[in-house]
């Protein structure tokens, strides 16, 4: 159903032998009900003259009409005009399947404000603008002061005749809007922010390309990991992949990367642990003569590494690990696979001058990470950079920040991957802003369905 919200005011129903804004879009469009929303001063007009219900039963006989009386005296006040928000939202609400026009050519100047403001804020809406015959202010036509003027004006009414012209506009209003919004939209794809993009875009489906929204979506769920359904939602843009390394240690990389850009330090330092042990059972399997496999038992919860398969089969590796405590049965660490790293760069690798800049590197990841969690183990407090900074010069005789960090880790990576990993997230937030520039063709089908 189709229904029309409508201030009342003085040039309605009927001014000067025309239609007010409320007849008019009344006569010009198929509305199924209409709700009228009166002020103190409207509401004495309709006790009075009955005007409100003479003049649209003129025009439509058999219409459903509904009353607010809001007994509102001062319609300038724009704080008194939240009821008009509140009243509509409640048809709104009341009518949740229905399609609204909203009069915004009746009523004081700050009504008719607080009305588009309306249009903006609903999706089902149109907002709808009559001009006065005269295309100007019809003003020095006074309205109806007795039921006699009211019926003679209504019976003469110009409007009524076959070629009269139809005044209503249906002005773009969604452009201000949508113009604020890509703003704010860009704004959150800058931080990263792509959850509370897309509930955006969502919000106001009709002022967004339907391009933007899939981008989006790809956005939301890498950040969930969830990279392979990303890419079987939509895995380009203009003919370039989205993604350039498609795997899950690129994608988690990434996070780990994303969370230092937003400053997020406890999750980019808890993200490591994760990235060092994928970069360390890669690096310790391409060692010539060692295998993984051969040192323990894949079980539901990872690789457990035992005595015995280590004594088995590398029974030098195992009196290296059992000097000082003695080794024990244990699930995969980061630090078991630098102690073979460093077995090795005793030993066979002792001349490999990768193997000695891996090894080195492995170290220092470990020792900072390790610096940083003790330092905050037992510290109710926020991770900052210069907190970083203190705890790594304090431990290590170097202040460290995130960034070093960062390009430490994927300065091995390169050396163990043979590639650092790239960072795609900018150029996916150069698509989303492009994507704003196409044309909104949802608006278009929903204005075509819409009457």
């Amino acid at each position: 159903m189709l229904n029309l919200f409508t201030p009342a005011g003085d040039t309605d129903p009927v001014r000067g032998y025309h239609d007010g804004a409320i007849l008019h879009i009344l006569r010009h469009y198929p509305v199924d009900r209409v709700i009228v929303f009166l002020t103190r001063e409207m509401e004495v007009k309709e006790d009075h003259l009955a005007c409100y219900t003479r003049g649209i039963q003129a025009v439509r006989p058999q219409i459903p009409i509904e009353f607010i009386r809001s007994g509102i005296t001062d319609p300038q006040n724009y704080e008194k005009l939240v009821q008009i928000q509140d009243a509509f939202e409640t048809y709104y609400q009341r009518f949740p399947d229905d399609d609204w026009l909203l009069n915004i050519s009746s009523g004081t100047p700050q009504i008719k404000t607080v009305v588009s403001f309306l249009s903006l804020d609903y999706p089902r809406t149109k907002a709808i603008q009559v001009l006065s015959p005269e295309r100007k202010s019809n003003r020095e036509n006074h309205p109806c002061r007795t039921v006699d003027e009211l019926v003679e004006m209504l019976e003469v009414n110009e409007d009524n005749e076959a070629d009269a012209p139809n005044r209503c506009l249906e002005p773009p209003l969604f452009l201000l809007k949508k113009r604020s919004l890509n703003k704010q939209l860009i704004s959150l794809i800058q931080a990263y922010e792509y959850p509370a993009a897309l509930r955006l875009v969502r919000e106001g489906k009709n002022l967004f390309p339907a391009m933007t929204e899939k981008l989006l979506e790809h956005a939301c769920l890498r950040l969930e990991l969830q990279w392979k359904k990303a890419n079987k939602t939509f895995s380009s843009y203009k003919g370039k992949a989205l993604e350039k390394q498609p795997d899950t240690f690129s994608e988690y990389f990434q996070l780990m990367e994303l969370r230092q850009k937003k400053g997020q330090l406890a999750d980019f330092i808890i993200k490591i642990s994760p990235i060092l042990v994928e970069i360390g059972k890669k690096y310790v399997d391409t060692i010539p003569g060692f295998s993984l496999k051969q040192c323990g038992e894949q079980k539901r919860d990872g690789l457990w590494i035992t005595r015995d398969a280590i004594g088995k089969n590398y029974p030098e590796l195992l009196q290296y690990l059992d000097y000082g405590n003695g080794f024990h049965d244990t699930r995969l660490y980061f630090w078991l696979l630098l102690k073979i790293c460093q077995f090795y760069a005793g030993k066979e690798l002792i001349q490999d001058e990768r193997h000695k800049k891996v090894t080195a590197n492995f170290g220092q990841l470990r020792r900072i990470e390790e610096t940083i969690r003790n330092g905050l183990a037992h510290e109710i407090t926020n991770l900052t950079e210069e907190k970083i900074r203190e705890l790594t010069q304090n431990a290590l005789g170097k202040p460290y920040q995130s960034i070093d960090i960062l390009h430490l880790l994927q300065d091995t990576v390169q050396l163990v991957r043979g590639s650092r990993i790239p960072w795609t997230y900018d150029f996916l937030n150069q698509c989303i802003e492009d994507s704003l520039k196409e044309k909104t063709v949802r608006s278009a089908h929903r204005q075509q369905a819409f009457i």
